[in-house]
């Protein structure tokens, strides 16, 4: 047995006891007696009362009517960061939709469910109680078919700030669906040769969120439609990243041509790569230290120390195995631990190291995607619904994302959402409490600083 918290101790007074079992607080009724042989007073505990909630002392009456319980704390938590961030541009944009749409979105990161269950998960919930809303698959299907494309574009627009770096990459997304026109064969890092949809998404680099997203035909990946997907978001200063395989001199031609700057890894091989020059300095990322070099000709390099060490020790290995020859370590060995980037931002060479590095963020947020919303797995009637249903499950993500960015890698999203499942809220018939909250549940609610009175006020 613990000790009893402040706030639950308020509630103690004369003939009232508070006790905790396992956490939880209870009210019971209390007397005293004289003990004439032991000759002092003696305390007899009464019947239980109600249990000690925040609120008050709910009485075992109302306890015992209990008709339901809804979670509550992580769609608190959910509907909280929106109405900080992108729920008033809704509200704009979809004045009578508005509800249905952060609901959608919120209950997707919850659970992606096919549409034709995510009513049960809505009734779990204690956005059932206080949103007006139908999450049959009708409704959900209807909403689809309704939001008009250019004012998701414009909510997605607002939600792109102007003056800061944007990044910009694009993945394919397999569909066997006939209704779906854009899904085309095209090329993918995986080679596999089914129809594709490619979706381009816009990253901020500084609030480490997604912003903007694009569904585009599988056929087309090449810098006129990064040119286009840009222009439609209204951005000033965007950086297309690349992995390896992107450089030509064809690639490079189209992204100058628009006018698009980029940072592209050079394969260490490359032909491109000059002498390197002095070193010019350190700086720390991520708890280690990166050597630079005098960028030249728009090539910037690197020296990683620790990755140094770990290709050394891989190659020595495979040397001792016989995979590797020691001549081939005198040729390769003086590469070991080297970044190279090829970049047009003449910027300064820690800054565009960070934006480079900033490219995992990118694929971490197509994973999350695809994985976690699971927004690869749909079965919609035509483009128009498909566009709708990827700007939903970019409310989905950005919500992701900045859960991320607070947790501060103690908790995966997943995690912390079920863990502040576990808060919930009763329903009492004529009135409601919101239950005990779990230790690790209130470290969470404190470190998030979650506002738990944020729905029970509407």
């Amino acid at each position: 047995m613990g000790e009893i918290p402040e706030w639950a101790l308020r509630y103690k007074r004369n003939g009232v006891e508070i006790r905790d079992f396992g956490g939880r607080y209870y009210a019971y009724s209390v007397r005293s007696v004289y003990d004439r042989e032991k000759k002092r007073a003696r305390k007899i505990t009464g019947e239980y009362i109600g249990v000690v909630t925040r609120d008050g002392i709910v009485k075992k009456s109302l306890v015992t009517g209990l008709r339901g319980d809804y979670e509550y704390g992580n769609v608190a938590l959910l509907y909280g960061i929106a109405e900080k961030t992108f729920l008033p541009i809704l509200r704009d944009a979809f004045p009578y939709l508005h509800q249905r749409i952060i609901t959608y979105a919120i209950l997707r990161l919850i659970n992606p469910l096919p549409m034709k269950s995510v009513s049960y998960e809505y009734e779990k919930t204690y956005l059932s109680k206080v949103m007006d809303e139908s999450m049959s698959p009708q409704s959900i299907s209807g909403m689809l078919s309704s939001l008009p494309e250019d004012r998701c574009r414009d909510v997605m627009r607002r939600m792109t700030e102007r003056g800061e770096y944007i990044l910009i990459d694009s993945t394919a997304i397999f569909s066997r669906s006939s209704n779906i026109s854009i899904a085309e064969l095209g090329h993918n890092a995986r080679s596999i040769h089914v129809p594709q949809i490619n979706l381009m998404m816009l990253f901020s680099s500084s609030r480490n969120e997604p912003t903007f997203v694009r569904v585009i035909p599988g056929s087309i990946r090449d810098g006129s439609s990064m040119a286009e997907t840009i222009d439609m978001a209204n951005v000033e200063r965007c950086v297309v990243i690349s992995d390896k395989g992107f450089y030509s001199i064809d690639n490079i031609k189209k992204l100058k041509n628009r006018h698009l700057s980029f940072i592209i890894p050079l394969r260490r091989n490359s032909s491109l790569i000059p002498e390197r020059e002095r070193m010019l300095g350190v700086f720390m990322y991520e708890g280690r230290p990166i050597k630079y070099f005098q960028p030249v000709e728009g090539i910037y390099a690197y020296e990683d120390p620790v990755l140094r060490m770990e290709e050394e020790k891989d190659y020595l290995v495979r040397i001792k195995e016989r995979k590797s020859s020691r001549k081939s370590y005198d040729r390769d060995s003086t590469d070991f631990g080297m970044i190279y980037l090829l970049s047009d931002l003449n910027a300064d060479p820690e800054e565009t190291y960070r934006l480079y590095k900033k490219r995992e963020y990118v694929e971490y947020a197509f994973n999350a995607l695809k994985n976690d919303i699971e927004a690869d797995r749909s079965y919609l009637r035509d483009d128009r619904m498909l566009s709708s249903w990827m700007f939903l499950n970019l409310l989905s993500l950005n919500l992701h994302f900045q859960i991320l960015n607070k947790v501060d890698g103690k908790y995966s999203v997943r995690d912390a959402l079920l863990i502040l499942s576990r808060i919930k809220v009763y329903d009492l018939g004529k009135q409601e409490m919101l239950g005990e909250i779990p230790k690790k549940s209130r470290e969470l609610v404190d470190h998030l600083k979650i506002d738990l009175d944020i729905l029970r006020k509407k």
